[in-house]
């Protein structure tokens, strides 16, 4: 078995891999791409694979939070190819992976491990690692969704000031659209508007019509945004939010019905409000 680091000409091989092993939370070669690019150094990612006989069967990596940076407190990635499960491949891994967090003094480090892999639980278990949060995904089948009980529902709320309209379009009239949309008002860690463009709106994924907003004048005071799994046809509800002052006026759920009428007219079969599936653990390791 050869360890070495991660290229980007894996990416077209470890892809199929984690698609295998995460079927409800694919992703795509140029999403992956994408970021392994524009990754800002600042947010150390330390990736390697693992091959057998010059074939790739896994993946361990290591990286630091955008959302909630901290220097010394590490996220993990490890999977392998089933059909080589049981072999110390991601014994391996991990080992490596350890090795490289050593020079950056590392106070922690978190997994995420769904609650149905026993041989994922046992081995990070084995390793020191305690469950400090769980996480549930829900999914709304499109087709069957009854969106008659909210006919009429935007009209009620619209007016010659507050309307409804989508990224997509705004960016067409509005210079500063994108600069009035960065979602986090209070973020754990602030990110620039130059690192929002190029990350979110920049991504190989975006979509504009997507990304439905709700205006007050020219305020932006509501939206909510879906982003497409992989290849799939089942889309991931980003976030959704309305100004405090906005709240209790049905404002977000006019949002979320035009979000699931795009899905509809545009033959999506589901919407998921997480990224990982259901009954998924976080679990963390302190060192």
């Amino acid at each position: 078995m050869n360890i070495r680091p991660f290229t980007e000409e894996d990416v077209e091989i470890a892809v199929p891999i984690w698609n295998l092993l995460n079927p409800d939370w694919p992703t795509s070669v140029p999403e992956v791409l994408d970021d392994y690019r524009k990754r800002d150094p600042k947010y150390l990612l330390q990736s390697y694979v693992a091959e057998l006989d010059g074939q790739l069967v896994g993946v361990g990596e290591s990286d630091l939070s955008v959302a909630s940076y901290h220097p010394q407190k590490f996220h993990l990635t490890l999977y392998v190819h089933p059909d080589f499960h049981g072999q110390g491949i991601g014994k391996a891994l991990y080992e490596k992976v350890l090795e490289s967090l050593k020079p950056h003094n590392p106070i922690s480090a978190r997994v995420q491990v769904r609650e149905s892999s026993e041989r994922a639980l046992r081995f990070f278990g084995e390793r020191g690692f305690v469950e400090t949060k769980r996480d549930w995904v829900s999914v709304l089948d499109v087709a069957s969704c009854d969106l008659t009980p909210y006919e009429g529902l935007e009209s009620t709320l619209t007016s010659e000031d507050l309307t409804f309209t989508t990224l997509g379009e705004l960016q067409t009239k509005d210079l500063e659209a994108f600069r009035k949309f960065v979602p986090r008002a209070e973020p754990a860690t602030p990110i620039s508007y130059e690192f929002f463009l190029d990350n979110i709106i920049n991504a190989p994924d975006f979509d504009g019509r997507m990304f439905l907003v709700a205006l007050d004048g020219e305020d932006y005071i509501g939206f909510t945004g879906m982003y497409p799994f992989g290849d799939t046809k089942a889309l991931d509800q980003w976030l959704t939010g309305v100004k405090r002052d906005y709240r209790k006026r049905n404002i977000a759920l006019a949002l979320k019905i035009q979000a699931i009428r795009f899905a509809k007219e545009n033959s999506y079969i589901s919407i998921r409000t997480d990224k990982r599936g259901a009954a998924n653990l976080s679990l963390l390791k302190e060192f």
